[in-house]
């Protein structure tokens, strides 16, 4: 049995109805101009720039030095593999346990579809609000954690004070805060997919495996890779935990790209250096995204035989 998915294309639109849909969305680009693209010329007019806001001289042009100071920066790097441990533990992690949390709240009766609402709790609750909230439970003295440790004697770790698990306590609470996030996305996707495909594919006799591979995943492609890519975005993005629990250390344990370049931005105000941090998550951001749109754009092809 052959199911396939194609869209249909667009209809195009006349030379009248194009201008109309220009005049329409003109507020929006103006908007989105002012707010995104002049930022964004003045970010890159600053990074070729020796500007340092507690230097009442003249930003001095310096091309690309900026950049091949990035390049050279062990600190960077280190920021590097911080960020890539928060997107390995989207894709890793939090993506295969959202997966399997939507398959089980997908085969409940429709009214428990109330139990994903409830899972949705942590993602809704303010960033700060988590940070403080998780501070608590990591407290060496008075946390519940290490209360509950000690009654177990398993002792009272120093958990985001210690270089092996400041880190790991770190992507704990975004598993704990966004996972409920992929499991929407995904338990949606799953109540939109075609039944009739899928009661077909089993009355040919197909097993739940067989209909899951075959099927249902290629049909959750596009749902998948955009959950992915807001997930992805998202983690170069953390910074609210970083900045209540760890500061970025012990040491650079824990300081991501997005902290990194707010150290150097906002605490030692070299703004030339800190644009050219930003400028190159922005290069690496898009890349990831095109790859991920592509993802969303392949068709939802299954066979079963």
């Amino acid at each position: 049995m052959h199911a396939v998915v194609r869209r249909k294309p667009a209809p195009a639109l006349s030379g009248a109805r194009r201008r109309f849909a220009w005049w329409l969305m003109a507020p929006t680009l103006a908007m989105f101009a002012a707010n995104a693209v002049f930022p964004l010329l003045y970010a890159l007019d600053v990074s070729v720039r020796n500007y340092q806001l507690l230097i009442p001289i003249p930003a001095q042009f310096v091309g690309l030095a900026n950049y091949a100071r990035v390049l050279s920066d062990p600190l960077f790097w280190s920021s590097v593999e911080v960020t890539l441990w928060f997107i390995a533990a989207v894709v890793f992690l939090q993506l295969p346990a959202a997966l399997g949390l939507a398959l089980l709240f997908n085969g409940l009766p429709r009214w428990a579809g109330i139990a994903v609402t409830v899972l949705l709790v942590p993602t809704i609750i303010a960033p700060s609000v988590v940070g403080f909230q998780w501070a608590q439970i990591y407290n060496y003295q008075f946390g519940p954690l290490n209360y509950l440790l000690g009654l177990a004697g398993l002792g009272h770790p120093v958990w985001t004070a210690s270089p092996s698990l400041a880190l790991p306590s770190l992507l704990a609470i975004d598993f704990w805060e966004w996972t409920p996030f992929l499991v929407l996305l995904l338990f949606a996707g799953l109540s939109a997919l075609p039944p009739d495909v899928l009661e077909a594919a089993r009355v040919d006799g197909s097993n739940w495996s067989q209909v899951f591979w075959r099927i249902m995943l290629p049909l959750l492609r596009p749902v998948i890779g955009i959950a992915l890519l807001l997930r992805v975005l998202m983690s170069f993005k953390t910074f609210d935990i970083i900045y209540i629990l760890t500061a970025g250390g012990p040491g650079a344990a824990t300081e991501n790209l997005a902290y990194y370049t707010y150290i150097q931005g906002f605490r030692y105000f070299n703004l030339g250096y800190a644009s050219a941090l930003a400028i190159i998550q922005l290069v690496v951001v898009a890349v990831l995204a095109k790859a991920l749109i592509g993802l969303t754009r392949r068709p939802g092809l299954a066979s079963v035989s």
